[in-house]
């Protein structure tokens, strides 16, 4: 008896829709851009739209792959770019607008971008650039244009060590013990906040350490046959359970796989996964940081003084309050750093707020202090917090742009109008 294998065809194919129109010929991708962006300003949702380039960089087509709600639109790398490849396009460009009128790009935006480029690596069909354009307006934000390093592959180099640690996972499924997993996402007032949506390339640059005590759980379950880190995140992402209390699975949330009494713990990166090692490790004790308030800022112990404040509203109404007292002194805010297994006398101490002057020069010789990214966080706080006061400095330059980019919101999808935060200008046209 001869067994048979089945040998199929490919059927998929294209089909034409009305196209948009110029009065000019659209054969670079500066132009094909022009031409779209008038009709995405023009729409009261999000849409996401690709545009596939021949090997000169010529437009071919372009094709929605998504239509999303007033705020949001979810895609996957997988629709981006299914029509460059049945197109056999040689490169491809992203567009989507917001309709709100904003040309801030999101972290969310940044995500796609790089799992955009990291796949344009894999697939050989060069990723040109990712657009933006505002509503009502048709204003552009080119993300090559303003934020280049993000299209350089040297950027991406580190992450081909997913791809490894992808292959090694597979035999993990496929052992003779079940493999249960759990979701985990970063709960409020931890130190998981300072890298709450970012990717592991992030996390590494600022040294900042994945632990589960950063996480709470959200969802258990045990793998299905056929289903990996992939099929979750697609299931977490479109096809949620009624029973799932998190937001939809997102970077920075983490997976653990368990079989056999083995665990294995899964970032949820810009693009695929990140094995973590030492997940479940016991994390060091971290440093206390503190607001600092004197009645006699000159000589701290003439006057009243405390040094256990936690926010900054609070020790200014405190500075407040010593500045109406009897003692002739001039009062302070500073910031303290106590580090585990330290005695009070080896803190690390320095006033900032002297009288109506607030001095972040002094930072810079305090590279104890400027290390903590939570100090940071915490004199941007009494500066916000703080006014009629005159600022000499900045606050230090290690506190990145990136970090200053809070009030994400943990509900929202690729695009959301909520993340949007990084600089704005320039592009515009359509096929």
């Amino acid at each position: 008896m001869q067994h048979e294998l089945k040998q199929v065809e490919v059927r998929l194919k294209l089909t034409d829709k009305t196209g948009v129109f110029s009065m000019e010929r659209i054969d670079t991708p500066d132009k094909a851009v022009s031409v779209l962006a008038p009709v995405l300003a023009g729409l009261d949702r999000e849409e996401v739209c690709v545009v596939n380039l021949d090997g000169k960089g010529r437009p071919i087509n372009f094709n929605v792959v998504s239509i999303g709600s007033v705020n949001a639109s979810l895609v996957t790398g997988r629709e981006l770019y299914k029509t460059a490849i049945l197109s056999n396009a040689a490169g491809m460009i992203m567009l989507h607008n917001h309709p709100s009128s904003d040309l801030q790009m999101s972290v969310s935006d940044r995500n796609v971008t790089e799992k955009m480029m990291y796949a344009s690596l894999l697939l050989d069909i060069e990723f040109y650039d990712h657009v933006i354009v505002a509503g009502g307006t048709g204003k552009t934000f080119s993300i090559r244009e303003n934020v280049p390093e993000l299209f350089e592959p040297s950027h991406y180099a580190h992450l081909i060590s997913h791809v490894a640690d992808g292959v090694k996972e597979e035999a993990f499924y496929h052992g003779t013990s079940p493999v249960t997993y759990e979701i985990l996402q970063i709960k409020d007032g931890s130190d998981g906040e300072l890298y709450r949506f970012w990717g592991m390339n992030y996390v590494q640059k600022k040294g900042l350490q994945i632990n589960v005590s950063d996480y709470e759980s959200k969802y258990q379950g045990e793998l299905k046959p056929g289903e990996t880190l992939d099929t979750l995140y697609e299931r977490f992402n479109i096809h949620r359970p009624e029973d799932f209390t998190g937001h939809s699975l997102s970077v920075s949330d983490v997976i653990v796989l368990e079989s056999g009494g083995d665990k294995r713990a899964f970032y949820v990166d810009s693009f695929g996964f990140c094995k973590v090692k030492d997940f479940f490790a016991e994390k060091p004790a971290r440093s206390e940081i503190t607001f600092t308030v004197a009645e006699c800022g000159e000589f701290h112990s003439l006057g009243r003084y405390r040094d256990d404040i936690s926010n900054a509203e609070e020790a200014i109404a405190l500075w407040k309050e010593y500045q109406k007292g009897p003692l002739n002194g001039i009062p302070s805010i500073g910031i303290q750093i106590h580090k585990p297994g330290q005695t009070k006398m080896e803190d690390t101490q320095v006033d900032l707020v002297s009288g109506k002057t607030i001095d972040l020069d002094m930072m810079r010789y305090y590279p104890e202090i400027n290390a903590e990214e939570t100090a940071i966080q915490k004199i941007r706080e009494l500066v916000e917090n703080l006014h009629d006061v005159n600022v000499v400095g900045n606050i230090p330059e290690n506190m990145s742009a990136e970090l200053m980019i809070r009030g994400v919101d943990p509900k929202g999808e690729i695009y959301n109008e909520e993340l949007r935060k990084e600089p704005s200008p320039k592009h515009a046209k359509r096929i």
